[in-house]
C-alpha cells in the first residue's frame, strides 16, 4: 500500500506500524487454530481473549488505513 503524498521520512514508520499489526494478527490466527483441541476453563478464557484481540487488531489496521488515506491518499 503506497501513499504518494506521504513524506519520505514517514514511510518507514507507517510500514513498521502495518507490519507489527499484521504480525499480531498472524499470531492471533495461529492461536485460534489451536483452540479446538482445548477444553478447560482456562482455555475457554484464552479463546475469548484471542477473539477480542483479533477484533481489536483488525479495527486498528482499518483505522490506520483510513487515517493514512485521509491524510495522504
Amino acid at each position: 500500500m503506497t501513499y504518494p503524498r506521504l513524506p519520505p521520512t514517514a514511510r518507514p514508520i507507517a510500514a513498521r506500524c502495518f507490519r507489527q499489526t499484521r504480525r499480531r494478527l498472524t499470531y492471533v490466527r495461529q492461536q485460534e487454530q489451536a483452540l479446538p483441541t482445548r477444553r478447560s476453563f482456562r482455555d475457554e478464557m484464552t479463546a475469548r481473549t484471542v477473539e477480542r484481540i483479533r477484533r481489536e487488531t483488525k479495527l486498528q489496521l482499518q483505522a490506520m488505513r483510513k487515517l493514512l488515506h485521509a491524510l495522504f491518499g
